[in-house]
C-alpha cells in the first residue's frame, strides 16, 4: 500500500447516519482529510440528484461516482467523465423479466430517477423505509403511465435499475432469474431492494477510471463501505476498510473494520489511517 491519496467513500450505511443524515464529527473528519491534501469522493449506488447537498457542499469535493460506478462527474467542471450504461437490448432483456413481478421499478437516466406514477404514490406498499419518503417525492420523475414508463427506459441511457418489492419473497426469486437468464450485475445492496447494473458497471470499474483520469493507482486508494455493492471498490482499493455494520462478505475482503455509521466509524477509520490520531 503506498501514501493514500484518495478516499472512496459510500454513503448509506456508511458515511451517512441511519437516519441518512451527516453527522457534525464526519464532516470534520473528512474537511480535516482534505485539508491534509487527500482527496475524498463519494462512491454510491445513488444516482448524482440524490447525493446529499450536506456531503457535496463540503469544500474540496470535486468528483462523484454514482449508480454503482456506471457514472463519474467532475463537479467543479459540471462534466461526466466516465459514463458506462445499459445496451438497449441489455434493457429489453432486463425489461422483459421485470415486467412479470409487481414491482416498483426506478431507471436511473441522466443524472435522475424515473418511475411509474403509481409506485410513487403507495411507495409504503413496496416496502421503501419512511425516512427516505421525502428525498423520493423530491426527486423522483413520475412517468403517468407503464407503457410511457417503459418507453422511456428503451430510448435512454439508463445508468441502473433499483428495485423494490410489494412481496419481500419475490426479491431472491427474481435476483436468481436474472443472474441465469442474463449477465446483468446483481445485487442486494439493502434489506428491502435489489440493484441492477450492466455486467461491467460497479463502483470498482467507476473508481479505477477517475484515478486513470487523476494519476492516482490503487495502491494510493482507500475505500470505506458496507454493503455488498462495495465489494468491487474495497478489492480495488489498496486500504479497503468494512463498516462495523457492513455485511460479513465486505467485512471478508477488507483490511480493517471499523466501528459503525451511527458510531463514527467513517471518522474514526480517517483518523486512524490518514489523520494518524488517536482513536
Amino acid at each position: 500500500m503506498g501514501e493514500i491519496k484518495l478516499v472512496a467513500l459510500d454513503m448509506d450505511g456508511t458515511t451517512l447516519n441511519s437516519d441518512i443524515s451527516l453527522a457534525r464529527q464526519t464532516r470534520k473528519a473528512i474537511q480535516a482529510v482534505m485539508d491534509y491534501g487527500v482527496k475524498i469522493v463519494p462512491c454510491t449506488g445513488r444516482v448524482m440528484d440524490e447525493v446529499p447537498r450536506d456531503v457535496l457542499d463540503i469544500p474540496g469535493i470535486s468528483h462523484a461516482i454514482t449508480s454503482n460506478g456506471a457514472q463519474v462527474t467532475d463537479l467543479k467542471n459540471q462534466k461526466v467523465l466516465y459514463s458506462n450504461t445499459f445496451k438497449r437490448e441489455e434493457l429489453q432483456e432486463v425489461v422483459e423479466i421485470l415486467d412479470h413481478y409487481d414491482l416498483m421499478i426506478e431507471a436511473y437516466i441522466d443524472g435522475g430517477i424515473w418511475t411509474e406514477a403509481r409506485c410513487l404514490e403507495r411507495i409504503w406498499d413496496y416496502n421503501v423505509k419512511e425516512e427516505y419518503w421525502s428525498m423520493f417525492f423530491k426527486t423522483r420523475h413520475a412517468a403517468p403511465s407503464r407503457d410511457t414508463f417503459i418507453d422511456r427506459i428503451l430510448c435512454s441511457p439508463v445508468e441502473k435499475f433499483n428495485i423494490f418489492f410489494r412481496h419481500q419473497k419475490e426479491r431472491a426469486r427474481l435476483a436468481e432469474q436474472l443472474r441465469q437468464k442474463t449477465e446483468m450485475t446483481v445485487i442486494c445492496a439493502a434489506e428491502n431492494n435489489l440493484e441492477i447494473n450492466n455486467p461491467t458497471a460497479n463502483k470498482g470499474d467507476g473508481l479505477k477510471h477517475l484515478c486513470g483520469c487523476l494519476n492516482i493507482s490503487g495502491d494510493e486508494v482507500m475505500a470505506i463501505g458496507d454493503s455488498n455493492n462495495d465489494i468491487e471498490m474495497l478489492k480495488y482499493a489498496g486500504l479497503a476498510v468494512a463498516m462495523g455494520n457492513g455485511g460479513e462478505r465486505v467485512k471478508q475482503v477488507s483490511d480493517y473494520v471499523t466501528s459503525t455509521n451511527d458510531d463514527g466509524g467513517v471518522a474514526l477509520a480517517l483518523d486512524r489511517f490518514i489523520l494518524k490520531r488517536p482513536s
